[in-house]
């Protein structure tokens, strides 16, 4: 399993994931990264399924995006 999600900085923002992050502190640690097009979510540690985490973890990044 891959176990990063990668964001496309032309729809998300940093801060957005950051509070994410923090949203899911209790499930799982991740560490940001960053290049030129994308943010990258690696997942260090979880308590579930890391599918499942990564997956919850990207709907509540979209669900809490102010478009």
């Amino acid at each position: 399993m891959n176990e990063i999600n990668k964001f496309t900085k032309e729809f998300y923002d940093r801060k957005t994931i950051e509070l994410a992050v923090k949203a899911y502190s209790e499930i799982a640690q991740f560490k940001i990264t960053e290049d030129n097009d994308y943010y990258y979510c690696d997942i260090l540690s979880y308590k579930y399924d890391p599918d499942l985490v990564l997956n919850e973890f990207s709907n509540y990044v979209l669900g809490t995006m102010k478009i």
